[in-house]
């Protein structure tokens, strides 16, 4: 049997692995769990594009749900896969930050049109070359991947914080105390119910604290439902809405090298996953990951969405709740479908205070940061080199996390590269594990892995 054929074979399902069929009831609890970790994760992008950009509350609406359904479709190819397409792991499709600047830069100075022709001719190129860049697995050894695992979660964690304290401390507002309170009264609450509760209920302890801490939210003033009922019922916008797509040939360099960064970030998520989830992802899961990312920023492009990547949002939730399956993730990508589809529901979500979710976030991404730890407990720190690829890696590729404005004096396109510090950290600790490998002068060692 070949491995395409092995591959398509039908799989165990035995508890705890990535292909387990746990009850419906079961996985559609855990999916709403997923969905409301990433939601504002999800959202974010094209508001801020859209608000930047000028465009009106009604174009607004129409990027928001498009982007919701084109997350969901890229969610389900990840989780279920189709043909080359789908890692078949439990990973999240979403609209990539870094892709912000660029949009906005080409939309100020060519209109949109521009950015969408960019946005197809990119997608393509993605797809077309993920198979020769998954190849690169092989300089990825554990105190690699462990170091990229931590990176993100450090990365992602200041995201929950801004959701809790506000993004801009110059604001009055920032940090105010019914915040703060409601957020650890949210992340109380997933304590008592993870301490108290086994089985199901332990496994929802992150769902149960969301909804309670929304309605206390709701209940004092904080986050609103008076706007659930407003605008349409169901709406989409229709294909190149902006207008015809125009092609320019240094706008579409300035995405392809967003397309790089995205990539590296993109293999750290399918072997962080992998690691999570007791299944290691080799070249082909890594091709076909990327292959999803390509082709929904290729669709971007006739649909009016935007640059799109595997998140890492939910991989630190996997790894808290213990369930592997593919399936509640699979049904994630549903449930995007329908917030994009059917706006009231979409509003629903929306309206959950950000206090909650981002106490949602912090525990989450804390989970994430502690599976990389677990893989660098492995790593052989008397080993040449391997303490200071870490220190490196992490303390460089945290700098725009922790100081966003620290790159802005950088020419544009360097700006944007080193702005995404995953990628950043990243590079780095590839290329520094490269350098302490080849001073190795024992030839059978030369392509060990620094662990």
């Amino acid at each position: 049997m070949t491995e395409e054929q092995s591959r398509r074979a039908p799989r165990a399902t035995e508890p705890g692995s990535v292909d387990e069929r746990l009850p419906f009831a079961h996985m559609l609890l855990l999916a709403w769990q997923h969905a409301l970790v990433m939601y504002a994760g999800v959202i974010v992008v094209p508001i801020v594009v859209g608000t930047t950009l000028g465009l009106s509350a009604a174009e607004l609406a129409g990027l928001v749900s498009t982007d919701l359904v084109l997350a969901g479709i890229g969610t389900l190819l990840q989780a279920l896969g189709l043909w080359k397409f789908g890692i078949r792991m439990p990973l999240v499709v979403g609209a990539a930050s870094s892709g912000i600047v660029p949009m906005v830069l080409i939309g100020q100075s060519r209109g949109l049109p521009t950015v969408y022709g960019s946005l197809l001719v990119a997608g393509v190129i993605w797809v077309l070359v993920a198979p020769y860049f998954s190849r690169l697995l092989r300089l990825f050894p554990a105190v690699v991947t462990g170091t990229v695992i931590v990176l993100i979660g450090l990365t992602l964690i200041p995201v929950g914080v801004r959701l809790i304290a506000g993004s801009d401390p110059g604001d009055p507002g920032y940090g105010r105390l019914s915040h703060l309170a409601l957020a650890g009264f949210t992340l109380a609450a997933m304590v008592v119910f993870r301490r108290l509760f086994r089985g199901l209920i332990g496994q929802l302890a992150i769902l149960l604290a969301l909804v309670l801490g929304a309605i206390v939210g709701w209940s004092t003033g904080i986050g609103s439902l008076a706007h659930i009922g407003a605008g349409p019922i169901v709406g989409l916008m229709r294909p190149m809405h902006f207008g015809a797509l125009q092609f320019h040939v240094p706008s579409i360099l300035l995405f392809l090298v967003i397309v790089f960064v995205l990539m590296v970030e993109g293999a750290g998520q399918g072997l962080a996953v992998g690691e999570v989830v007791g299944k290691p992802a080799g070249p082909d899961d890594i091709a076909r990951l990327l292959r999803v990312d390509g082709l929904m920023t290729a669709l971007s492009g006739m649909f009016n969405g935007f640059v799109y990547t595997t998140f890492g949002q939910n991989i630190g939730l996997i790894a808290l709740t213990k369930v592997r399956s593919r399936y509640p993730v699979a049904i994630v990508g549903v449930i995007l479908l329908v917030l994009g589809i059917v706006q009231p529901v979409g509003r629903v979500a929306a309206a959950i205070p950000e206090p909650v979710i981002g106490a949602a976030a912090v525990l989450t991404f804390g989970a994430l940061t502690v599976s990389g730890i677990q893989i660098l407990a492995r790593v052989d720190f008397d080993r040449s080199g391997n303490a200071l690829i870490v220190m490196l890696a992490l303390g460089i590729g945290l700098i725009p996390a922790y100081a966003p404005r620290f790159y802005q004096h950088l020419p544009t396109t360097a700006e944007v590269v080193f702005h995404s510090g995953v990628a950043t950290g990243t590079v780095l600790a590839v290329v520094l594990n490269l350098v302490f490998r080849a001073r190795r002068r024992d030839p059978g060692d030369a392509w060990t892995a620094a662990d």
